[in-house]
């Protein structure tokens, strides 16, 4: 299994999408929480199934 990084800016934008989720429906935000954990763990496990990103 593979390890994914995320850059700061990814972090912050993770940030901000948990908190409008959240803003929407109380608990919206937990939802999306785990299906981004359900597709980053699909990504460290099959990553030849996905786009890969060019560092510059």
């Amino acid at each position: 299994m593979y390890r994914i990084r995320f850059v700061k800016e990814a972090l912050f934008d993770i940030e901000d999408i948990v908190l409008w989720y959240e803003e929407q429906r109380v608990g919206l935000s937990y939802d999306f929480e785990l299906c981004l954990e359900v597709g980053v763990d699909e990504i460290s496990r099959n990553p030849d199934a996905f786009q890969k990103s060019i560092k510059i």
